[in-house]
């Protein structure tokens, strides 16, 4: 079946223009996400590299050829560019844009030979959908494996559409014919590939918008650690379960010390610092079922399901030791903790409670370097406090 070049132009037209205006409803995406953009951009530039391949025959002159080689191929590797551009990479400006130059310059100096031009352009044309469906595979965050795959899927059929016109022009000439016709299958195979990718494209980006929307209304945006309203409702949960299985769960609340009298004042960014890395040195020290969240501007707090009293002392000294021993090698600002541990008690079924327990036990502590029991707020493990002077 033989498709008509102004039925194959309008078809092109009307899909690159469906796909701009679809793409145009996410205009608020499109001012804060680069991806996006350059995915606009290269369906435009393809779209348009598209309609001067099917006006060539008509304008056979080296100004149309090296335009419709320059839009196309430069659309599909602006494609590339925003497939690297989702997992927080740029492509090498002259990796994409020496080929196609190239291209271009090899396409204008053999105007005569149409075929050679075809096969030329099939077949970089595979390369860069192939390399695009690779990219597509590749980890993103916050998009899944499924969309991913079906990004990458699409982009196969550009790279099919461009392996059939190998095979358009290889066919003729290995049977001496030299009139070489577009099948249908080629276009359609094209036009399909935008618009399925276009698709998946907006599926990753919106499944990428809400994981970062569950991550702002989760986790605290300093330490990337829960924040305090999402560590309340798992520590909750928690607690509900402990009590269904009669199993012990403690708490421990925690927060740096202020320097000594004497000792400079921390800046902001040393204070940045030292939150980072407890948030670090916490994490590195927990078991994997346990929770660690921000509960305040300098308070921190670790739930620890299965664990008695004992164990969350154990657990607090650790802590409490390696800041204390660490801190000033590893993240260049010396600082001590303070901690306090409660245990849930038999009847207690807020978690807020059991935490304000820990909460008031931490800050009636009477001395820095630390930890206390929330029961009465008597130190059960005290250091000799000590500051090094930065």
């Amino acid at each position: 079946m033989k498709l008509h070049a102004l039925t194959l132009l309008i078809a092109n037209i009307t899909t690159v223009a469906g796909i701009v205006i679809a793409l145009l409803f996410l205009r608020d995406s499109l001012r804060r996400d680069e991806a996006l953009r350059q995915w606009l951009i290269g369906c435009v530039a393809l779209g348009l590299g598209l309609t001067a391949f099917t006006l060539q025959p008509a304008l056979p002159t080296l100004p149309g050829i090296a335009l419709a080689n320059l839009l196309t191929y430069g659309g599909i590797a602006t494609l590339l560019a925003a497939l690297l551009s989702l997992s927080g990479r740029r492509a090498p400006i002259v990796l994409l844009g020496l080929p196609i130059v190239a291209l271009t310059a090899a396409q204008v100096l053999q105007p005569d030979d149409a075929d050679s031009r075809r096969l030329l352009s099939a077949i970089v044309g595979v390369a860069l959908f192939l390399a695009g469906a690779v990219v597509a595979l590749q980890p993103v965050p916050g998009a899944s494996r499924r969309t991913r795959a079906v990004l990458a899927a699409s982009l196969l059929l550009g790279a099919i559409a461009f392996a059939m016109r190998i095979v358009a022009v290889l066919r003729p000439m290995l049977a001496g014919d030299p009139s070489i016709t577009l099948d249908v299958s080629h276009g359609l195979f094209l036009i399909a590939c935008l618009l399925a990718s276009s698709f998946a494209m907006v599926l990753v980006h919106l499944e990428r918008e809400g994981e970062q929307s569950h991550r702002l209304a989760t986790l605290d945006p300093q330490t990337g650690s829960y924040n305090r309203h999402t560590l309340l409702q798992l520590g909750q949960r928690e607690l509900a379960r402990a009590q269904r299985r009669e199993r012990p769960l403690s708490v421990l609340m925690m927060k740096v010390d202020d320097p000594a009298g004497g000792q400079p004042t921390r800046s902001p960014q040393d204070d940045e610092r030292t939150v980072l890395h407890l948030a670090e040195l916490v994490a590195g020290t927990l078991q994997r079922q346990d929770l660690f969240g921000r509960f305040g501007s300098a308070e921190f707090c670790a739930v620890l399901p299965d664990t008695a009293l004992d164990g969350a002392h154990q657990v607090a000294e650790r802590l409490r030791i390696r800041a204390e021993t660490v801190s000033g090698t590893e993240c260049g600002v010396p600082y001590t903790l303070t901690l306090s541990a409660a245990e849930r008690l038999p009847n207690e079924l807020s978690f807020l409670q059991l935490s304000a327990r820990a909460d008031a036990s931490l800050h009636g502590a009477n001395a820095p370097n630390q930890i206390v029991d929330a029961h009465d707020g008597a130190p059960m493990t005290r250091a000799n406090v000590s500051f090094t002077t930065g």
